[in-house]
């Protein structure tokens, strides 16, 4: 009865914090490029398509931030509103996550008003992360403890801004966060796999984090279910093509249909598009977000507790490391691949990763002081 008393107080709360981040959202600029993509849905005409998601921003957002899209000082969104064929030349970044526009899509189709409809999954997004967290954290702490450390977690900054964002991330990060819970805890292919195959159609970079852990689980002794060459490879085929099918639609705008050698030419601090890719550019880029984003994010921090994870009192040696540990690897392996691709560090794209450190870290303490200190459960 108490437990279930303390569960359902979790729920109310996190839906209550989530619907006021979903009163107060916070209007980026690219949920007119994400309602972009939703109206061509039904209609080609970039004009139109342009036209009429600057309308509806009129209508629908307060005048102060309907200028500050518009304007804002910067001359790049004073061109978006100015010029339809440049706004439709940056539909490829936004048309490669459909399984959150589509989502906004049949939200607008079934009489949601489309701004309204773009962090309707962002809300969705965090209040399962919610759900999926509570759940796998008090597996290994008291539930009172795992309530606190939950809504901690739930109410910190990164948290409330993926809630509150016109974004694919609150979405990208359940799925990713599912996909290693049914990893570390069910140890079901079946289910880690089918959530990382969604995860890419949520942002299409998760293949790179798709890639990875599938390629873990086939050549780590550490897992408990070994798969065949045969399985990796048909494994490795449905990423591939999960992912030519969502830059094939990016073709009707010229990309490459492998879209990253089309998007590394618009890789510079202006992010306008190219001829050709310039290595200056990109450097000056990379420089940029690393000396902003290691400053004004969680990321430093988050990588000084994942290497808390290889703490042990023996030395050191590859062979020994136990499968959380090479998860680890893994996901800074994938975070520094990402950037490379894509030079930008933003805690948004890491929540997954991030909560999953953590609980490594409260597995690796479980382990360390056992079930007799009071707090922790029994490590099931």
């Amino acid at each position: 009865m108490k437990n279930g008393l303390v569960l359902c107080c979790y729920f109310i709360l996190i839906f209550l914090t989530g619907r006021i981040s979903n009163k107060r959202p916070e209007y980026n600029w690219d949920m007119l490029a994400y309602m972009a993509v939703v109206l061509g849905y039904d209609n080609s005409d970039s004009n139109f398509v342009h036209n009429s998601v600057y309308k509806i921003a009129k209508d629908q957002l307060p005048a102060e931030t309907y200028n500050q899209l518009i304007d804002g000082g910067l001359e790049y969104r004073k061109n978006m509103a100015q010029n339809s064929s440049e706004f439709y030349q940056q539909m490829p970044f936004y048309a490669v996550k459909p399984l959150y526009t589509r989502l906004i899509y049949f939200m607008y189709k079934a009489g949601v008003p489309l701004i309204a409809a773009t962090v309707v999954p962002s809300f969705i997004g965090y209040f399962l992360i919610a759900f999926l967290l509570i759940i796998w954290i008090k597996k290994y702490l008291q539930l009172t403890l795992a309530f606190a450390v939950s809504m901690l977690i739930m109410l910190s900054a990164p948290m409330w801004d993926i809630a509150r964002l016109s974004t694919p991330d609150s979405l990208s990060a359940f799925l990713l966060f599912g996909a290693l819970y049914f990893m570390i805890e069910r140890r079901s292919l079946f289910l880690t796999f089918s959530f990382l195959l969604l995860s890419i159609f949520a942002r299409i970079d998760n293949v790179i984090p798709s890639i990875l852990i599938v390629s873990l689980i086939a050549f780590s002794n550490k897992w408990e279910h070994k798969i065949s060459k045969q399985k990796y490879l048909v494994m490795l085929m449905f990423i591939l093509l999960s992912y030519l099918s969502i830059t094939l639609g990016t073709r009707k705008y010229g990309w490459d249909i492998l879209y990253y050698p089309t998007f590394s030419k618009s890789l510079n601090l202006n992010y306008t598009y190219h001829a050709k890719f310039h290595f200056q550019n990109y450097l000056a880029l990379s420089m940029s977000h690393i000396m902003t984003g290691l400053f004004y994010t969680y990321l430093l921090l988050f990588m000084a507790l994942a290497l808390m994870v290889f703490i042990s009192r023996s030395p050191f040696n590859f062979r020994n490391l136990s499968f959380d540990q090479l998860l680890v690897g893994v996901i800074i392996s994938t975070i520094i691949i990402r950037f490379i691709l894509q030079p930008v560090i933003a805690d948004r794209l890491y929540i997954a990763y991030y909560l999953c450190i953590l609980i490594l870290l409260i597995r690796k303490l479980c382990g360390t002081l056992g079930p007799s200190e009071g707090l922790i459960s029994p490590v099931k």
